[in-house]
């Protein structure tokens, strides 16, 4: 049923298609990253042919996830000290910029409403058990959090950009363990930029959030 399905959609639309049966086939680790793996592979893998994945493996290699090799096949990104910190360094360069004018233009509802975020994410933390893995919760948290200021400049341009660094950012993070103290920390750091921004000054908040990016590149680095 599923190829009845798939086999009466458009090409591009497959190619959308692929394009994110091979991105959950990397993050559940059913394709390994740093591997070697083949064009007809991954059409087996996806239930799909070879003209969609094409499609997504173009896509997936401008947004840095993989690369072509024409005659060795298609080399999948391994996280990296490199990636990291060519990331980071990507996101501080737009979100420093991002941050002042979210501090000029984001209403109080909007700044109280990421803070209770942040405020029961915390409260969440506190109540859970040391060991657990708090990579899910902070994944929200996260989003709550960069999305917002990025969307601040209104640049569709950027928006696109940002999205491939949100990828290449959970790439970075595969192997990580967020630990509640680690959850807590980065929390605060939101918090502290968070709180720059209510009182509507930027250069706080500018300072603010190069700190929380630094800081969690240095975090990251003991990933990979």
């Amino acid at each position: 049923m599923d190829n009845e399905i798939t086999s009466a959609l458009p090409s591009n639309r497959l190619g959308d298609i692929a394009y994110a049966r091979i991105l959950e086939a990397l993050f559940s680790r059913k394709v390994l990253f740093g591997s070697f793996i083949s064009q007809s592979e991954l059409a087996k893998m996806t239930g799909l042919g070879v003209g969609p994945v094409r499609d997504a493996l173009k896509l997936l290699e401008a947004d840095g996830v993989l690369f072509i090799h024409p005659r060795s096949g298609i080399e999948v990104v391994r996280p990296s000290t490199e990636l990291a910190r060519s990331t980071y360094q990507f996101r501080t360069i737009i979100e420093r910029f991002a941050v002042r004018q979210f501090t000029r233009t984001a209403s109080l509802k909007a700044l109280d409403d990421v803070i209770d975020l942040h405020e029961r994410a915390r409260d969440d933390v506190a109540k859970l058990a040391s060991g657990h893995n708090f990579v899910d919760e902070m994944a929200e948290v996260e989003d709550g959090f960069h999305l917002p200021i990025c969307a601040a400049l209104s640049n569709a341009i950027v928006d696109s950009a940002y999205g491939r660094l949100q990828l290449l950012s959970k790439i970075v993070k595969m192997n990580g363990l967020v630990s509640g103290r680690t959850a807590e920390i980065s929390i605060n750091e939101h918090l502290e930029v968070l709180l720059a921004c209510k009182d509507r000054d930027p250069d706080r908040a500018e300072e603010a959030i190069v700190r929380h990016l630094n800081n969690a590149l240095q975090r990251n680095l003991g990933l990979v």
